[in-house]
């Protein structure tokens, strides 16, 4: 069958999508959030050829190099701008819902919520790499507007994600007691907890395929569409869980509310996704993209097991070591630390795009100077971010949380430290990527894995779980380390290293300025969620001062006219 293709401009790719909010330690993002809480490929994984190169037969060709960068500035920041929208309106709600929920569900109760959504993001992962591989190649067939072929795309992997779902869901349903055994889960709370536990293995096994769709629709820019899936699910969530704890419902209406939630989320984005479709690509992937398609896959799935392994070690350790029922600490601060992490890989998904359409248009040569630029201004922004966040956070969730969860704070600021380090390289890790060395990455995640064991269990004899919590950031820091080894080991055409790129002596001004201000006011700090947020504001003027000593008045004023023309 010939297929008939369009000849558009060609625009940016798409982002990876995940099925939980909670970002993995190795960059990739989740596009649609959840309360609480990823084209035929062009090239081989280390062939290090630009896109383009080498497509199978019937892929439609190159795109024209005219089209690839125009409006990148506002494709960055019009993506980040959505996304920010997103996961800053959820972000307040939880901000000041998390003590009313903590309260109403008890101590208890909250731990065994983070705990069972730990384990189903764990089991998330398991699909073979299909959900991840799968929106590398949806990029590519989005820029060239090739529905044909992001339809037979999306019907093959969609098929074998299903049947994923099932066993999955299946093997929980036999084994939900003995994985909550392990945890110690309170006997007179296992049923609960074992209805929660289904229903969210479940509830992930759905948005396993859904996020295909998602994934289809993020790479045509229709950023807008998952934020109000994203908002309007958020609300949702909000109001059951109101309804949950004031009528005493326990995991039970936690169990209902986030059914409901994805629900409401499936029926926004997915008819949006349809629209890209078409009834002419119903049919398997040829045997060579099929091939192709899954020699890219398994590496993901190595990387992607690595890294969220890596990520929610700390709450798993901590309920099998305290006890489900007391971890909740614990979960709760690598939830904040992951939350402020967010807030800055808004800006993945347009990276993404600018990235993998700069280098489809000019090639990886043609494109490394304007990726460095891009590159540096990212690690001058992450720096500051991190520096007047460490301090703010330590403070700050120690008065927003019960004084039972004081111990959240130390756990947010250690980890939020650590993930500097997976960020910084961020820029890097998608210039890899994209051009096929997917080896990279999950050498990467496995590395820091591995470090993150290691130093874990020798930090846990002195400083008992929070030592582990510094285990997992040193980890972070290990495999970003191993990351530059990696680049330079494997990526012919290869960006400045992001190191280079960081402003340290403004860095330090701004950890000592914000942690001075902090210490000074955390006597006075009220209770609740008011204390977090002026937590939050007294770290302005450290941001403020690194900002100008870094980018300078001007630099500053550039960047808010940019964000004015979005």
């Amino acid at each position: 069958m010939v297929l008939r293709r369009r000849c558009r401009r060609a625009t940016p790719g798409a982002p990876p999508l995940n099925p939980l909010d909670r970002p993995y330690d190795d960059g990739r993002v989740r596009t649609e959030a959840a309360p609480i809480f990823a084209g035929t490929p062009v090239t081989t994984p280390d062939s290090g050829a630009d896109p383009g190169a080498d497509l199978p037969a019937g892929a439609p060709g190159p795109p024209r190099a005219s089209g690839a960068s125009r409006g990148s500035a506002r494709t960055l920041v019009s993506g980040t701008g959505w996304s920010a929208l997103s996961q800053f309106v959820p972000l307040a709600i939880n901000l000041g819902m998390t003590p009313y929920i903590i309260h109403g569900l008890g101590d208890a109760r909250y731990g065994l919520f983070l705990l069972i959504t730990s384990i189903t993001m764990l089991l998330s992962q398991f699909d073979g790499g299909i959900g991840q591989a799968a929106l590398r190649f949806f990029t590519i067939y989005a820029g060239r507007d090739d529905r044909v072929a992001t339809t037979r795309l999306l019907v093959s992997v969609s098929v074998v994600v299903s049947v994923f779902g099932v066993v999955i869901s299946g093997l929980v349903v036999v084994f939900s007691r003995t994985i909550l055994g392990f945890f110690h889960v309170a006997p007179h709370m296992a049923d609960e907890a074992a209805v929660l536990l289904v229903c969210l293995t479940v509830v992930v096994a759905c948005l396993l395929v859904r996020n295909l769709y998602n994934a289809v629709v993020s790479a045509r820019h229709r950023f807008q569409v998952l934020s109000i899936a994203t908002l309007v699910g958020h609300l949702v969530y909000a109001i059951g869980l109101i309804v949950t704890v004031e009528n005493g419902f326990g995991l039970y209406g936690v169990a209902v509310t986030m059914i409901v939630q994805q629900v409401v989320g499936t029926l926004i984005t997915v008819p949006v996704g349809f629209r890209y479709l078409t009834s002419a690509g119903l049919r398997p992937l040829d045997r060579a993209t099929a091939a192709e398609f899954f020699a890219y896959a398994w590496r993901i799935q190595v990387g992607g097991i690595a890294a969220v392994l890596a990520s929610q070690k700390d709450q798993l350790v901590a309920a099998r070591i305290l006890s489900a029922q007391q971890s909740g600490p614990f979960g709760q601060g690598t939830n904040f630390a992951n939350q402020l992490r967010m807030a800055p890989l808004n800006a993945l998904a347009p990276i993404q795009a600018l990235v993998g359409s700069e280098i489809g248009a000019v090639g990886a040569e043609g494109s490394r100077k304007k990726i460095e630029r891009l590159q540096q201004v990212w690690v001058r922004g992450i720096t500051g971010w991190c520096a007047v966040g460490v301090p703010a956070t330590l403070v700050g969730v120690r008065a927003w949380l019960p004084e039972s969860y004081a111990v959240a704070g130390d756990v947010a600021a250690i980890l939020l430290a650590g993930h500097f380090f997976g960020l910084v390289c961020l820029v890097t890790r998608t210039w890899a990527l994209s051009l096929g060395h997917a080896a990279v990455g999950m050498h990467q995640s496995v590395v820091s894995l591995l470090a993150n064991v290691v130093l874990s269990l020798l930090l846990w004899f002195p400083f008992g779980v929070i030592g582990v919590v510094a285990g997992t950031a040193l980890g972070t820091m290990t495999g970003s380390m191993y990351l530059t080894f990696q680049t330079r080991r494997r990526v012919p055409v290869r960006l400045r290293w992001f190191m280079r790129d960081v402003p340290y002596w403004q860095a330090l001004v701004a950890v000592v300025v914000t942690g001075g201000i902090e210490w000074a006011a955390a006597p006075v700090l009220p209770n609740g969620a008011l204390g977090l947020l002026l937590a939050g504001l007294l770290a302005v003027p450290g941001l403020v001062l690194y900002v100008l000593t870094t980018f300078g008045v001007r630099g500053a004023k550039e960047a808010a006219a940019l964000m004015r023309r979005r």
